[in-house]
């Protein structure tokens, strides 16, 4: 158990250290999955399921076979995978006894020859902070872990898959939270130097043709007009260079 418990910790660890502020969301998905398949002894493949625009997508596989699995159950709007979405619980699924309960799933797993199912509930912003399953809510979603091998997935593996998948759900939340904040700084910061440059020209306008704050703003729109050019990039070029607009 403690082996098992350090190389969670160790690839948790290793999934941290490795964020990019480039990388999205899907991208480390797809690596907390194949990380997960190899920390299992019997996972054979690993799917992640999240709701985009309030309908179940699988955003990352370890191995496109088992994608029927998710197929079949985002048909029949029923599965393991989507009870572990939307209820936030661990679902353990054995073939055996998933026939009364989901049909289909049951169907399309003896086909392909899965025995065993594990199903993690993640909670995760989309990548444009948009879309929600409900109001209060962050985009909800599964990882969700195949085995060809019957009883695979004891509860101590459950436990550890667990706190692997809520420990990442955080980490996607706050690194979303922190480009959100990144972005809003910037285009502070573009608002700031917009507006500066913007009225340095005024200035140089207003001192110039010898005209009020109000003539020289409306001049420099009236130019930018003529020009089809931004107010920003007219001001920009009389900035720089006075001369140029007005002569010497």
């Amino acid at each position: 158990m403690m082996d098992q418990f350090r190389d969670t910790a160790s690839a948790l660890r290793e999934l941290t250290e490795s964020m990019r502020l480039d990388e999205s969301r899907d991208e480390l998905l797809a690596r907390v999955a194949k990380k997960v398949v190899g920390l299992l002894p019997g996972a054979d493949a690993a799917t992640v399921t999240l709701y985009l625009d309030n309908e179940p997508s699988t955003v990352a596989t370890t191995d496109d076979t088992v994608l029927p699995l998710d197929k079949a159950q985002y048909s029949a709007d029923e599965g393991p995978s989507l009870t572990a979405a939307n209820s936030g619980t661990i679902v353990r699924t054995r073939l055996e006894t998933a026939a009364e309960r989901w049909p289909d799933f049951a169907a399309t797993a003896e086909q392909l020859g899965v025995k065993t199912g594990l199903a993690c509930p993640l909670f995760l912003p989309d990548d444009g902070h948009g879309y929600r399953r409900r109001a209060t809510e962050p985009l909800s979603g599964s990882l969700n872990v195949w085995s060809f091998t019957e009883n695979a997935f004891d509860p101590v593996e459950s436990t550890l898959i667990a706190m692997l998948t809520s420990a990442i759900s955080a980490i996607i939340l706050t690194a979303s939270r922190w480009s959100a904040a990144e972005k809003q700084a910037e285009t502070l910061v573009v608002a700031l130097e917009t507006r500066d440059v913007i009225a340095t020209a005024k200035g140089i306008v207003m001192a110039r043709l010898e005209v009020n704050a109000e003539d020289a703003f409306r001049w420099l729109t009236e130019a930018s007009q003529r020009t089809n050019r931004k107010i920003r990039e007219i001001s920009v070029l009389i900035v720089e260079d006075p001369a140029a607009i007005f002569g010497r």
